[in-house]
Parts: structure tokens; C-alpha cells; sequence
């Protein structure tokens, strides 16, 4: 196939992601059973004439989430199959998630994510065509269904106060501190009703705590699961004035895990990883 020909097939399928929510296509929606959908979402070039291949995922379960670590399962190519992808996946369209860097001579090559998932495998095919570059406006405006060109926003600060290497016993809480900041851009604002449903998500600086890595599930508290800031109406809790939280996570099995700290303003966000060794 013809990378014209790949590039329709993206355009289209970005058109059907954009349907997920319209009332015709919520009475086929599942609870689990379903695929995964890796997504490229487009590049970035860096000042030193790098790139960033971003990506996200689809994962069409509207409740199951997904496990499923980096091998003949999940996997790059050419290069390395472990780019710094997640093997944790919640449910829905989960937007602008990772990146990958790519040197400068990169030329005309692709970068594949391959993932296969209740024995579907699916692909997202990056590579550097012009019209799939992206900057801070585009990504504000698929995050959060909004935006202005005229709008200087700067990305929240994340400032972890523990080591971000960690070990803790099943079940056992560990505490992680975290120091978020902002800009005060965007002003706050709730959720808002929208077509198709969910499509914009609040406004104003949040934290989130996701599970990025791990054999097991991880619970913090307190929690905010991913999307539950596109649910109208819904409000970014109040913020401490040294914007110190705490939060708290347990972990259902040992192993290695990798958690992430987001701070959010609703268009852009910031990540700082927490690698934890669960022990037994």
C-alpha cells in the first residue's frame, strides 16, 4: 500500500474516531471484548532539528482495560520494540500520550506501533508528512475541543518531591507528593455539553495519577479516572495554595510498574514518572 493511499486510510479513520460519540454510533458501543487502536497523532520538530513522533491509542472498550506488555504484542520497528509506549490502556481515546524522538536525518522512513489485543492486531503507521505536523494549538484543540491562536499558553510545572525510583509491598500504600503550577491559562471552566458527547473537557490545573506500566492494577487515592473530565459539568477540584498533593497508591501485584503524574490544564499537560518495585 501506498503511503498516499495510508495517509486516506488515517484521514478516514480520524473521521470515524470523531463519530464514537454521535448517538448512531453509541448504541454499538462495548464494555470489553475489544481492540486497541494505536494512533499517530502527528510531529513536532525540536530546536535541534529532531523530531517527535506523538501518539495515542483508541482502546474500544468502554470499561475493560488493557494489559499488554512490550513484546510480540506491543512493539516499534525499525529500532528497538520498547520506545517508551504504555502497556497499561484505559478505555476510550486516550490523546497525545507518548512521544518518540527521532534524529534529524530521519528523511522518509516510518516508525510502526504494533499492538494486538483480543486477537486483533492493529497498527499506526508515523512517518513526516507535512500536513501531520502539530504544535500546542493543534494538540489544545484535540484535547480540549477549543483553543486560539491568539491564546500564550504555557504547559503546567510537575515537581515530584520523593525519589522517582520507589519500592513498596503489595498492598501496602505509598505516598507520592507532588507540586504542581500554572499560568492561570486557560481560565477555569466546567465541562461542556457537546456533539458528539464528550468532546470537550474541562478547563483549569488538575492532577492526575494514571497507571503507565505493570503486571497488576494500581489504585490511588485520591482518583480522577482519564475522561471523567469531559463529563459536563464536571469542575477540576480545589487546588492547595502551595499546590502540594498527596496522593496515595497500592499496588494488586508484584513487579515493576512505571505510574505518571500529570499536571493538566486542560490543553496542555505536563508527565513526571514514578518507577516503583512492588515486592511480595
Amino acid at each position: 500500500m501506498s503511503r498516499r493511499c495510508r495517509f486516506r486510510d488515517a484521514a478516514a479513520l480520524a473521521g470515524a474516531l470523531l463519530l464514537v460519540g454521535a448517538p448512531a454510533a453509541s448504541a454499538q458501543t462495548y464494555h470489553s471484548g475489544q481492540n486497541l487502536q494505536p494512533v499517530f497523532e502527528g510531529w513536532e520538530q525540536n530546536d535541534d532539528g529532531s523530531f517527535n513522533f506523538v501518539f495515542g491509542y483508541l482502546n474500544r472498550n468502554y470499561e475493560e482495560h488493557l494489559n499488554v506488555p512490550v513484546g510480540p504484542d506491543n512493539y516499534f520497528e525499525p529500532g528497538g520494540a520498547d520506545q517508551g509506549q504504555p502497556t497499561f490502556f484505559y478505555p476510550r481515546r486516550q490523546r497525545v500520550i507518548f512521544r518518540v524522538r527521532v534524529p534529524a536525518d530521519w528523511g522518509d522512513k516510518e516508525l510502526v506501533w504494533t499492538v494486538t489485543a483480543h486477537g486483533r492486531t492493529d497498527r499506526a503507521v508515523g512517518w513526516l508528512v507535512p500536513e501531520q505536523i502539530i504544535d500546542d494549538q493543534v494538540i489544545a484543540m484535540n484535547r480540549a475541543g477549543g483553543g486560539a491562536p491568539d491564546i500564550v499558553n504555557a504547559a503546567p510545572g510537575i515537581e515530584l518531591v520523593e525519589s522517582t525510583e520507589r519500592t513498596v509491598e503489595v498492598g501496602e500504600p505509598l505516598t507520592l507528593t507532588a507540586i504542581v503550577g500554572d499560568d492561570g491559562i486557560p481560565a477555569m471552566r466546567p465541562a461542556r455539553n457537546s456533539r458528539p458527547p464528550g468532546r470537550r473537557n474541562a478547563l483549569g490545573l488538575r492532577l492526575a495519577w494514571i497507571q503507565y506500566r505493570g503486571p497488576g492494577t494500581v489504585d490511588f487515592d485520591p482518583w480522577s479516572a482519564p475522561m471523567e473530565d469531559h463529563t459536563p459539568g464536571w469542575t477540576p477540584p480545589p487546588l492547595p495554595e502551595d499546590g502540594r498533593i498527596v496522593t496515595t497508591a497500592r499496588f494488586s501485584a508484584p513487579g515493576t510498574y512505571v505510574i505518571r503524574g500529570m499536571a493538566d490544564d486542560g490543553y496542555l499537560y505536563s508527565a513526571a514518572d514514578v518507577t516503583v518495585t512492588v515486592t511480595p
